[in-house]
């Protein structure tokens, strides 16, 4: 039996969009800007991917709304 770790997901800015529900880009990235949502990591050349487990932590911490 080996301890590996499986491989962390990850998520393109269409896959955030799509789990948060936020409609466009420039609303993603302000809310990094404003430390409101997880940065992406960088994978390489130009390409950017959140982790997957830092999008399921953020949403999961956002607030109920209560009515």
């Amino acid at each position: 039996m080996t301890n590996t770790l499986p491989a962390p997901m990850l998520l393109t800015a269409n896959d955030v969009l799509r789990l948060s529900g936020y409609k466009s880009r420039s609303s993603l990235y302000r809310l990094i800007r404003q430390n409101r949502c997880p940065a992406p990591v960088s994978i390489g050349g130009s390409q950017i991917r959140w982790r997957a487990q830092d999008i399921e932590a953020w949403l999961g911490g956002l607030p109920q709304r209560v009515y």
